[in-house]
């Protein structure tokens, strides 16, 4: 691949990251992700269960199911443990991309790392070297790519797989240029998912993670990607953001800010803009003892783009978890009834005290709020006005390694006994993972072990 194209100076990049190494506090970051991430995939249990099924029997059995144990096909594996790891929609998030790089790229990296026998320090670069790819391009076409109906979740995240996958092989800079021009032409995936309430919304990332995989392993066989595959006339920034990237050259520097810093955590598994909405609603609950039967009105106020994103106004019927999740208007409500949100909660969409709150629940748009915090206002049946505001910053969710720990602790008790076991067993493969590796990472993770 020529020099001069931006998918090259992408591969570049990657193998200059990959080379030089992460500094202490970025290598810390991403350990904390890899806990976050995998405890979700423990918890979540058995709801990837489809994507296993599709999974079983392919070959060769070169990499592990995550929480199933079972063997199966590098790509198979990616695809399916990247829906463990996103079935609760807890991931993590980099918002400034409004993408969510973990379930994408760690089940990619993860996989072949398992398959290839890589050792612990080079799966951590390339995990990074993903994120940064990721959260670089996102963040620079998110607003055009969400409009024109896109998930960035998914489309950026389509580079970052291939990125990380490609710095797993240990490919050279021009084959990684190949495997992230590849990766961009895999690209896909819609938000109609959040508007219809449907499944496919938890396969999505799969498919970008198990992309990546393919991306990589082509590029290794010497598959070329398109030299203008990023910023060409008919490229990935003008097919899915409608304009061609503006820059003539590739937007990141090697270590020039490691955006994986910027990757936060959700405590509830519904959408970012749900969580400030849902703590809030939780304390006014608690503080107040509210009851299902004590309020008249509830005036949730976000700022408009929140507000206006897919699926953020939806009051049902529901069927299944995609709608309520994304659902300011379901989520206040359960937070109302439950005081707080779990994903037994999102499961119990259809119960009746939940519902009649749901009709009660007004989300108007507020443009002095900045993005992701919430006020709420809510009228009482004795006459009382409550209110409650939240207005998060960086480190409302940006969690160090101590808190993800007990966070992931918490959560995976939610699998029982077998899920509490799990996770401690992850935990200590993650803080051992240089010497430890990928497959023993993987195992750590199964339920029956």
């Amino acid at each position: 691949m020529p020099g001069h194209g931006l998918a090259a100076a992408a591969g570049e990049y990657v193998t200059v990251l990959r080379d030089r190494g992460l500094p202490p506090d970025v290598a810390a970051k991403a350990k904390a992700n890899l806990v976050y991430e995998l405890a979700c995939a423990i918890a979540s249990g058995e709801r990837a269960r489809p994507a296993w099924a599709l999974a079983r029997g392919s070959g060769p059995a070169d990499a592990t199911l995550l929480v199933d144990g079972g063997r199966v096909h590098v790509e198979q594996a990616a695809f399916a443990n990247s829906v463990a790891l996103h079935a609760r929609a807890q991931d993590d998030t980099h918002y400034a991309s409004q993408a969510h790089p973990g379930a994408a790229i760690l089940p990619a990296a993860l996989a072949l790392a398992e398959q290839r026998g890589t050792d612990g320090a080079t799966l951590l670069t390339a995990i990074v070297a993903g994120y940064e790819v990721t959260a670089g391009v996102g963040e620079r076409l998110v607003d055009p790519v969400v409009a024109r109906g896109f998930r960035a979740a998914a489309v950026f995240g389509a580079l970052g797989a291939a990125a990380a996958s490609a710095a797993v092989l240990g490919l050279d800079a021009e084959r990684t240029g190949h495997a992230i021009a590849l990766g961009a032409g895999f690209a896909a995936g819609l938000t109609q998912t959040w508007i219809d309430g449907a499944d496919d919304w938890a396969y999505q990332l799969g498919t970008t993670a198990r992309g990546g995989v393919t991306a990589a392993l082509l590029a290794e066989q010497g598959v070329r990607g398109a030299e203008r595959a990023l910023e060409g006339a008919y490229g990935f920034a003008s097919a899915f953001a409608g304009t061609p990237l503006d820059a003539p050259e590739w937007p990141l520097e090697a270590g020039d800010s490691w955006r994986v810093r910027d990757v936060i955590y959700k405590p509830y598994p519904a959408c970012n803009i749900a969580q400030a909405p849902v703590a809030v609603a939780a304390e006014l609950a608690a503080r107040h003892t509210l009851g299902p039967g004590d309020v008249v009105r509830v005036r949730c106020a976000l700022n408009p783009e929140d507000r206006d994103y897919p699926g953020t106004l939806g009051r049902g019927p529901f069927h299944g978890t995609g709608g309520p999740l994304m659902s300011v208007v379901f989520c206040v409500a359960a937070a109302l009834r439950h005081g707080g949100l779990s994903l037994e909660g999102l499961a119990r969409h259809d119960d009746p005290d939940t519902s009649a709150l749901t009709a009660r629940v007004e989300v108007v748009p507020d443009p002095a709020l900045p993005r992701l915090a919430a006020w709420l206002e809510i009228e009482t049946t004795d006459g009382r006005m409550l209110r409650g505001e939240l207005r998060p910053d960086h480190a409302t969710y940006a969690w160090d390694v101590e808190t993800v720990e007990t966070w992931a602790r918490a959560v995976c008790h939610e699998a029982g006994e077998p899920g509490a076991r799990a996770g401690e067993r992850m935990i200590a493969a993650v803080r051992d993972l240089e010497s430890s590796g990928a497959a023993a990472l993987a195992r750590a993770t199964v339920l029956s072990s």
